[in-house]
């Protein structure tokens, strides 16, 4: 599988995997680096004991014949012990007895690659093939120079750096295998509520939940509400959809039954026949337009513009009226424009059908006020008509209820600008106005 194809889970395995391999490596290296040192060292100290006490005896009072028996001792005494000691004096070369009927090649001796400190360590084959280092040292003796030079196996070393290797190797695999498990471990519990929304949102598409709710974590919580929240708005946008093709068929239920009535007839109004295609045409062209509207749109629409054209509009429907229509407009946040988060066609839908209907029942002055708080905004349309009994108040939002057949309409208007309030977390209250007649308060969110 190729990595763009890997989950969540897998990606992560797969970045700690990485990450603790490389950790893990350069640690390994830097204290394998440190132990070897150590074990080099070590062996080093060995050769400089050596080499201090063979010269501690060359110096001691006496003929460099006669301290043969005593270098010899030890190590240097035993055959290819790997010890082994030369002395060179005026051209003459002694070894220890260790070296036996063999000899070192003092001219291949070679720096060692991994010198540190003051002396400088020497690499060399002796006796049996085996690898040699040693210190080479000059100093007087009786007024003569001397060059001391003493070796020790490497293989022992050796030995112990391989030993050093496995510990370590085996130490990492286990610790990487740890680490491997804990991560395992905390990837299953750290994408639990990923699992958990995921079945939450397996559910709703079953049909088993209607909401994600609040379960999932402080990460995660916002996003399930902003889900239900979309969720949400998707319903009302769907419930309005449906009330939206109800007052269609409510608004075109009554022309159609009058022109059935009239097709029945042995004559037909011709004008009058028109008005009633133009006025079931006009039906349709509106409520196509609501169609259209976007409810909860992104858009940003500028309040005060959109409200100042309907005014004027309302002017012109009315003119024979002779009405007073007013705005006042206020902002708790100084320096910015009256704006609200929506679609111009539902805020047109809603302002114009209340302003419409103030229009009807005024006797003379209509006000609008507009207020905003940068949470919510708030519009307040008041008449000096005759209002409406509190007992019908609660009556006048639902849909197709008219109080007055004189009237032009359906009984449609509250009802919808209710239902696209609702689509947009506000709503639509009605109660007396100050002038006398109806305030409608439209809130929205």
């Amino acid at each position: 599988m190729r990595p763009r194809h890997w989950g969540l889970s897998e990606r992560l395995l797969a970045l700690s995997l990485v990450a603790t391999l490389a950790c893990g490596t350069a640690a390994s290296w830097l204290l394998r680096e440190q132990l070897h040192d150590a074990v080099l060292r070590s062996f080093k100290a060995g050769l400089q004991d050596r080499a201090e006490r063979l010269q501690a005896e060359l110096q001691s009072p006496g003929p460099l014949t006669g301290q043969g028996t005593r270098l010899n001792r030890g190590e240097f005494g035993r055959i290819f012990s790997g010890w082994y000691w030369t002395l060179e004096q005026d051209g003459r070369l002694q070894q220890s007895r260790s070296v036996w009927d063999d000899s070192l090649e003092l001219d291949d001796a070679r720096p060692w690659p991994r010198n540190k400190g003051s002396e400088t360590l020497l690499s060399l084959r002796g006796p049996q093939g085996r690898e040699l280092l040693g210190l080479r040292r000059s100093f007087d003796v009786a007024g003569r120079r001397v060059q001391l030079h003493v070796f020790g196996p490497l293989d022992g070393t050796r030995q112990e750096w391989r030993r050093i290797d496995r510990i370590l190797l085996v130490t990492e695999l286990g610790l990487v295998a740890a680490l491997l498990l804990c991560t395992v471990a905390l990837v299953r519990l750290g994408l639990q509520p990923l699992r958990s929304l995921q079945q939450a949102l397996q559910d709703m598409e079953d049909g088993t939940r209607t909401q994600l709710g609040r379960h999932f974590g402080p990460d995660l919580d916002p996003i399930a509400e902003a889900v239900d929240q979309v969720l949400q708005r998707n319903a009302q946008v769907v419930e309005r959809a449906r009330h939206q093709a109800a007052d269609l068929s409510h608004a075109l239920k009554k022309p159609l039954a009058v022109l059935g009535i009239q097709a029945r007839g042995h004559q037909v109004d011709g004008p009058w026949l028109r008005d009633q295609v133009q006025a079931m045409s006009h039906t349709i062209d509106r409520h196509l337009a609501r169609f259209a509207s976007g409810a909860g749109s992104a858009g940003s629409v500028a309040l005060d513009e959109v409200l100042a054209r309907l005014l004027d509009a309302m002017r012109q429907i009315h003119a024979q009226r002779r009405l007073s229509w007013s705005m006042q407009t206020s902002t708790l946040l100084p320096g910015h424009g009256l704006r609200w988060r929506g679609a111009a066609s539902d805020l047109e839908e809603m302002a114009g059908n209340l302003l419409d209907n103030a229009g009807k029942w005024a006797r003379s002055r209509v006000t609008l006020a507009v207020c905003q708080d940068g949470t919510a905004t708030l519009l307040q349309i008041d008449d000096d008509g005759p209002g409406l009994a509190p007992e019908h108040l609660a009556q006048a939002m639902e849909r197709g209820v008219r109080f007055d057949e004189q009237a032009q309409g359906h009984g449609l208007g509250l009802a919808i600008v209710r239902d696209i309030a609702e689509t947009y977390g506000g709503s639509l209250e009605m109660g007396p106005s100050p002038l006398g007649g109806l305030r409608c308060t439209l809130r929205l969110g």
